[in-house]
């Protein structure tokens, strides 16, 4: 909706410009039009023909930029070529709504029908071409983002990445003495993260990961967490992972943001709350959806809401127009709602 209003302020604001220089230009003109001669008429009224035609010509691009920004775009969102078909319905109604209003201003005239018919042509061409050239232009603009973006995070993998083997040594030998003294509880919660932690140093140097192995991931994230948290009845955690998982590839770190969201606010020792991942993927659409509930001390932990903003800007830019996220919130429940198309035609960075 923000997006919406500056469109139309800028808009807007164009028009009234136009039409305020157009308005000075009349009054400038009629206040000369008694002494000019029949010349001067004549160059008065190419004047005003020109001045018309450029006001028309604003007029046809702002309908062509609020098409884009506003139609042409909500459609091709979607990937559901049914939804996409509905475009093309919305450029005939426009094209005949063009057609009716030149009809209207020549007077239905039959001797203008064929100038009318090639002028709707012609705007409507350049309505769907001004579409397709903005898209192009603006799908080049986040190509050129996420390529800075992904050059930025890789410098800073690799200064966060100070001989991380001197981790995974000191993780083992606390792992070893941890099995010495017999605490096998402490020792799986360490292999498990090491685990962890020894696939986000490794696939999140990588543009995209298998699916199988993000799925492992998150499957072993789940499983740490089950280990960390005491056994309480008021605590109900509900995993559902199907599908084809070993097809297709991923952003690595993409799913686990909301799952990682899930536990860290949705967990409560002393009340009842929930936890349900639904993880589904059917012929390379993937459909996530994580509900929970909110703790009363989730509003004091720090960081809440940070890394799923960090992956809606992901989202925006490794997959545009092919995902679609839904967040909801109220007092109680936290629901998040993740569509994903992993075919192929997927932009590389």
């Amino acid at each position: 909706m923000k997006e919406y209003c500056k469109i139309a302020l800028g808009l807007f604001s164009a028009l009234f410009i136009t039409l305020v220089l157009g308005y000075l230009s009349w009054r400038f003109l009629q206040v000369f039009i008694a002494e000019f001669d029949q010349d001067s008429v004549a160059i008065y009224r190419l004047m005003r023909y020109l001045l018309g035609v450029l006001i028309e010509l604003f007029l046809v691009w702002g309908i062509a930029h609020l098409n884009f920004r506003l139609v042409f775009l909500k459609f091709f969102s979607h990937n559901a070529s049914s939804i996409r078909g509905l475009y093309w319905v919305w450029i005939a109604l426009l094209a005949l709504l063009w057609f009716a209003l030149l009809e209207w201003r020549t007077f239905y005239e039959p001797n203008y029908a064929d100038e009318n018919v090639l002028l709707t042509f012609l705007l409507t061409a350049f309505v769907i071409g001004y579409a397709y050239s903005a898209d192009y232009f603006r799908t080049r603009r986040l190509q050129l983002t996420l390529l800075k973006e992904k050059k930025e995070a890789e410098l800073n993998v690799l200064k966060a990445q100070i001989k991380p083997h001197f981790l995974f040594n000191t993780l083992n030998i606390i792992y070893n003495s941890a099995q010495k003294h017999d605490d096998e509880e402490t020792a799986q919660l360490i292999l498990e993260l090491s685990q962890l932690l020894r696939f986000s140093i490794q696939e999140a140097t990588q543009a995209y990961t298998s699916l199988q192995s993000e799925v492992s991931f998150l499957e072993r994230y789940i499983h740490f967490q089950r280990l960390r948290l005491p056994q309480k009845s008021n605590v109900d955690i509900q995993i559902k992972l199907e599908g084809a998982f070993n097809e297709g590839q991923i952003a690595p770190l993409l799913l686990i943001p909301f799952v990682e969201n899930a536990f860290q606010y949705g967990v409560s020792m002393n009340e009842p709350c929930f936890i349900h991942v639904d993880l589904m993927v059917q012929n390379k659409l993937l459909s996530l959806h994580v509900r929970n509930s909110i703790s009363p001390n989730a509003s004091a932990k720090s960081g809440l809401g940070t890394g799923i903003h960090n992956t809606r800007e992901r989202l925006a830019l490794l997959y545009p127009q092919r995902h679609s996220l839904h967040i909801q919130a109220d007092e109680k429940v936290f629901q998040v709602e993740l569509t994903l198309d992993l075919s192929p035609e997927n932009p590389t960075p």
